[in-house]
């Protein structure tokens, strides 16, 4: 039997403009380590006088907001440029393709890229912080 699970070897990230129909551009990040935009909510209490046995009650909030995620890659220095528009501007649409052809599109603004350390024999990598916006749209 097999499991209900897949591999994530293959996600491709892509950057597009401010219209969610503009072209995404795939700027060939050697991605290591990447978590799709999650979110989260408030519970909001409800507690009162009453509240059964003496027990907290909440509800949640209609609120979503989705969660800052890093993305980890190897980084060649020598694109410097790329990584300088990748990294410019306000919010734009972004892109998350799967292995098994399904993808996420999101708005999102890149809130910190950061090179790794640099060591005599080590290898270059360098992470950046989305803050998404929105709604993310799931195909």
């Amino acid at each position: 039997m097999t499991e209900p699970a897949d591999v994530a070897f293959g996600v491709i990230l892509k950057k597009g403009g401010a219209l969610i129909s503009d072209a995404y551009v795939d700027y060939g990040l050697k991605i290591t380590n990447i978590t799709p935009p999650g979110f989260t909510r408030a519970a909001i209490s409800a507690t009162h006088m009453g509240s059964a046995n003496g027990y907290s009650e909440a509800i949640m909030s209609g609120v979503k907001e989705q969660k800052p995620f890093a993305v980890e890659f190897n980084w060649d220095a020598a694109v410097t440029g790329d990584i300088k528009d990748l990294v410019d501007g306000d919010m734009s649409w972004w892109e998350m393709d799967f292995p098994d052809g399904s993808s996420v599109k999101f708005k999102a603004g890149v809130s910190d890229f950061s090179p790794g350390a640099l060591t005599p024999d080590g290898k270059l990598t360098a992470s950046m912080e989305l803050t998404p916006t929105g709604e993310p749209t799931w195909a």
